[in-house]
């Protein structure tokens, strides 16, 4: 046999009969990779606080410093006016400086959402206690970052609302705070919807799409549950501000319409009394009313000509002295309070003292009331605004 042929025949049947492959444990000295593994996240009260409190620390961190202070002051201001209007004992009490139904039956008088405002006067405690929860909702809201667009906005309307009820009278417009709220409201509003806009296109601008973004006020389980806390904790501060309520504040004369004269409500800024007696001729003029049907100490609500809503009071035996009703400090209507004579803001407790040309004796108005000259006619016995 040649040395080639002897070749072929050994390689051929290594071919064909391979070595077996080892199967068995591997006896390798070369050592593993660690495993690296993450610690299980947290359970229980820590997990639910962290996730509750992260995104309202995220929600103020993410903002301009000029929106967070802001934010912070109208979330607060909302939040202590609405607990305010729960712990006033007056507010749902009939008769009391505060009471709810008064004022916005005052409020409705030349405003030109009187409509609206009437017809909230008819469930007066209901529309009381709506707007105080509002208010609160808001507040606590808007400082815990949940739906700001959304309470932004109810912000808002609501300072608009009470612009044009509230504030209506006040002239020029920039004393009336309400007008300012709103838009206070409307800055944060638009100023959190570009921080949105900005932020929305920062993530497209890297990712090169925006199918995986997702705003933050997206709703969600944790914005369900977020928002369930926001009602318990407006529910609560309800509570709490209503348990602590003090009494009712002494009642004011209601000023209602007078049968020889114009109609009670609201009034306008007044300063300075009428005048006390009158001609032995006929006076010529308007007729408010009969004196002898006003108690002394007391008063009644007309309309002046030119002036709106007004009170008259009735000083002493033939002294008389009018004044429009409308509060200079935010345009309220004020009403008497027989008991102390004196006007009285059932907004923000401004007091006017009708002896000494409505004065401001308290409270936070800047100028006393307007004041309406009036005369007695000793022929008729009546009160009369001089022509």
């Amino acid at each position: 046999m040649t040395r080639d042929s002897y070749r072929s025949q050994i390689f051929g049947q290594l071919r064909s009969n391979p070595a077996p492959r080892y199967s068995g444990p591997m006896t390798a000295t070369r050592a593993r990779a660690p495993r690296h593994t993450l610690p299980p996240p947290p359970r229980g009260r820590h997990r639910s606080a962290d996730s509750f409190l992260r995104p309202i620390v995220e929600s103020w961190s993410v903002q301009p410093a000029a929106l967070r202070v802001l934010r912070a002051f109208l979330g607060v201001t909302f939040f202590y006016a609405g607990v305010q209007k729960l712990a006033d004992g007056g507010f749902f009490h009939p008769g009391s400086l505060s009471y709810i139904g008064t004022q916005l039956r005052e409020f409705s008088q030349g405003s030109p959402i009187g409509g609206l405002l009437r017809f909230a006067g008819h469930v007066p405690v209901l529309t009381g206690l709506a707007i105080a929860l509002a208010e609160i909702a808001i507040g606590l809201g808007t400082i815990a970052g949940i739906g700001p667009l959304l309470f932004a906005a109810g912000g808002f309307v609501v300072n608009l609302l009470l612009t044009l009820s509230a504030t209506w009278h006040v002239h020029p417009y920039f004393l009336g705070s309400d007008s300012i709220y709103a838009a206070a409201w409307l800055a944060y509003f638009v100023g959190v919807a570009e921080t949105r806009r900005r932020a929305r296109q920062s993530i497209v601008s890297r990712k090169g799409h925006a199918a995986s973004y997702a705003p933050p006020g997206a709703i969600g389980r944790r914005e369900m549950l977020r928002g369930s806390a926001l009602a318990g904790a407006t529910l609560v501060s309800a509570s709490v501000a209503a348990a602590v309520a003090g009494s009712p504040a002494a009642a004011t004369n209601a000023l209602q319409r007078h049968p020889g004269g114009g109609s009670a409500g609201a009034g306008r800024q007044a300063s300075g009394g009428g005048s006390s007696g009158g001609a032995p001729q006929a006076t010529q003029g308007t007729p408010i009313a009969s004196l002898s049907s006003i108690p002394v100490g007391q008063a009644i609500g007309f309309t002046a000509p030119g002036v709106g809503p007004a009170a008259l009071v009735r000083l002493g035996p033939d002294t008389v002295v009018a004044y429009s009703r409308v509060c200079t400090h935010a345009g309220c209507l004020v009403g008497y309070d027989a008991s102390s004579r004196i006007l009285v803001c059932p907004c923000h407790g401004a007091e006017f003292d009708p002896a000494h040309g409505a004065e401001v004796i308290g409270g936070p108005a800047p100028a006393p009331l307007t004041p309406i000259k009036v005369t007695v006619d000793r022929q008729t016995g009546q009160v009369v605004i001089p022509s």
